[in-house]
């Protein structure tokens, strides 16, 4: 079971996600900010399981996809496909 500091910090990323998506730089990075808070509190975690993690990948694998999945749908509905 979570703790509910976890499920913030898992709360907090799908909306970093969801302003990625929608293109919200400033609101992306303060979720980011927030991740890296909750983060320097944890202990005994390993560190690919946490949140924070998670946030980083996504920039350094896909620096412009949407991750938000309203903003998935409504992406893929009014561009051409290929």
């Amino acid at each position: 079971m979570r703790s509910e500091t976890e499920q913030m910090e898992r709360d907090i990323l799908r909306v970093y996600r969801c302003a990625r998506g929608q293109e919200r730089p400033d609101i992306a990075e303060f979720m980011l900010a927030a991740l890296e808070k909750l983060d320097r509190e944890r202990e005994g975690f390993p560190l690919t399981e946490r949140p924070l993690m998670e946030a980083y990948r996504d920039i350094a694998s896909r620096p412009g996809e949407p991750r938000c999945a309203a903003q998935r749908l409504s992406t893929s509905k009014s561009e051409p496909h290929s």
